[in-house]
């Protein structure tokens, strides 16, 4: 019985540690390398190329039943601010690159859509939750961080957008 008590003890102090780490509000946005295009033969995605805009990355799976909802409200912000210098970019988690192709057929987005094999990106932003988002201002610096996703994060993030869009550059 100790040893079951002790081994949900370090559970917790191990969740605990990693939400304590994970990016917040007020850091910058990590450093990445460019990233491959879920898109065959399309350009790499590079995250440090978007300085300047306001940006939101998207951490997406196609085995997340939330990302079904989120991922085409999202792509409706970014068609409709775009112009105003907003960008998006998804990030996926899938394990095969099928995998997040299927899901793409029945949810289509025309924002940037990037892999993250080999999980050095999610290592970067510390993601903790599926799907998880960071609002990127145009300094680089992460203000809102969104895990999970509920009617009510859509229209939280729409206004937070529409804020950091006002914001000088």
């Amino acid at each position: 019985m100790k040893i079951v008590a002790l081994r949900i003890a370090v559970a917790l102090l191990a969740a605990a540690s990693t939400a304590a780490l994970a990016l917040k509000p007020g850091d910058r946005m990590p450093p990445v390398a460019p990233l491959a295009n879920i898109e065959e033969g399309a350009p790499a995605v590079d995250l440090g190329k978007l300085r300047g805009k306001v940006v939101y990355v998207d951490f997406w799976a196609s085995w997340c039943v939330p990302c079904r909802t989120s991922m085409p409200v999202v792509d409706d912000l970014y068609a409709r601010l775009a112009p105003k210098g907003f960008a998006v970019v998804g990030i996926n988690k899938d394990d095969r690159v099928v995998d997040a192709q299927r899901f793409l057929k029945r949810v289509p987005v025309t924002f940037p859509l990037a892999t993250d094999y080999g999980d050095a990106v999610v290592r970067a932003f510390l993601v903790t939750a599926m799907p998880s988002g960071y609002l990127v201002d145009r300094k680089g610096v992460v203000r809102k961080v969104h895990r999970g996703y509920t009617a009510e994060t859509a229209k939280q993030l729409e206004k937070e957008v529409e804020e950091l869009l006002k914001e000088a550059p």
